[in-house]
């Protein structure tokens, strides 16, 4: 054999594992451009692994490419017709294909090989929903709830949307682990999210001169801290999150950074701070006057607090789940100028501003409308 032929030989399958590993680590980190070629790479090296051809397919419909994803998705259950996890995302493909009776048939499948899994119960309740069977749907919605019964994936939130339960008080820290894992990975680069910036402006609007002990809540990857740093004398951070917490830690902005529950942490901080800032976090919170207690309790006198809500303009709703499904399903609520005015009052606070804002873009780049709320803790009369 020549060396030209030598070099034709394909890689040996050891080399098709190391791609794949190293695949599913650059995708980890967020570098899916880099995971979809790595893993492509193992697959030319040996075809016959079925993992592979999933987490191709977990890559493609990251990148969007959802008829890559599919066809990817359906390599790896010719490969292993049993593999309850690709006939479950595959039909999630569907469904955003718009093939709504693929999507159900691959449901059904997943749930015949892995009897009871939630994640295949949650996405047959969605699909009923949108099929517009509501009963179905809800059978399917409690179904998971029962087998998560920590409700990682906001199934309460949703039988609320659905008119079927009341709202809960505030989405579970279960399921904000779950979004904000994923989310951590691209947060960064989400170009159609406003609110860390509204929420800096309105800070450096009020507090010009900087010098400020800071309070971020819900802290998520940094984007508020690094948009206030030059204003503050000392910059903490809170949130749930442990992904987001280590890519907030990566970039050196926090003098100190601490995974807790934001009410817990507000409580157990009197007089701490001139600022907390909160850029998309109360928008987890139905029923707000637990936080609107916790807040002049960490805040001195004068000190502001300083956050944004999604909207709504109904008279006399308070606060209710997200009308738009994703935003619902992402366990967010709306709140109306008028309570958080009411909650203000009665808190402690003077309200220096409430404006209507742009808070961000849907998947379909409709602005999606909030609340810039800007209040001052007032001074105690002695």
């Amino acid at each position: 054999m020549n060396r030209k032929q030598r070099r034709a030989e394909p890689k040996p399958a050891g080399d098709a594992i190391a791609l794949h590993a190293e695949g599913v680590q650059a995708f980890v980190a967020g570098r899916t451009d880099l995971a979809a070629d790595l893993i492509a790479r193992a697959i030319a090296a040996n075809s016959a692994m079925p993992d592979a051809h999933y987490n191709l397919a977990i890559v493609r419909k990251a990148q969007g490419k959802l008829k890559q994803a599919a066809a990817s998705y359906q390599r790896a259950i010719a490969l292993k017709p049993d593999h309850a996890n690709a006939h479950n995302n595959l039909g999630n493909v569907f469904k955003e294909l718009g093939k709504p009776d693929k999507a159900r048939a691959s449901f059904e499948r997943a749930l015949q090989l892995k009897p009871g899994n939630a994640d295949t119960l949650y996405n047959l309740g969605l699909l009923c929903c949108d099929a517009g069977e509501p009963d179905q749907a809800a059978r399917y919605l409690r179904a998971c709830l029962e087998q998560d019964p920590d409700d990682s994936r906001g199934v309460k939130i949703l039988l609320a949307h659905l008119g079927l339960a009341d709202a809960p008080d505030r989405t579970s820290q279960s399921q904000l682990q779950k979004i904000y894992e994923v989310r951590s990975r691209f947060w960064d680069q989400e170009s159609t999210y406003f609110a860390h910036r509204l929420v800096a402006e309105a800070l450096r609007e009020h507090a010009p001169q900087g010098g400020l002990d800071i309070l971020d809540i819900g802290c998520g990857t940094g984007l508020v801290g690094a948009a206030v740093r030059d204003l503050a004398r000392r910059l903490d951070g809170v949130d749930l999150s442990l992904a987001m917490l280590d890519k907030a830690r990566g970039k050196n902005l926090y003098d100190r950074l601490e995974q807790a529950d934001i009410i817990a942490f507000l409580s157990a901080h009197k007089d701490s701070y001139d600022a907390i800032l909160g850029a998309a976090v109360l928008i987890h919170f139905g029923d707000l006057q637990a936080l609107f207690q916790a807040a002049p309790t960490a805040l001195r006198e004068n000190g502001l607090f300083v956050f944004t809500l999604f909207a709504n303009d109904v008279t006399g709703l308070d606060f209710s789940i997200a009308a738009s499904d994703r935003l619902a399903q992402n366990g967010c609520y709306t709140h109306n100028a008028d309570y958080v005015n009411r909650l203000a009052d009665s808190t402690g606070f003077s309200a220096l501003a409430i404006r209507t804002v742009i808070h961000e873009h849907d998947q379909d780049n409709n602005p999606v409308p909030g609340l810039l709320v800007m209040l001052r803790r007032e001074a105690t009369v002695s």
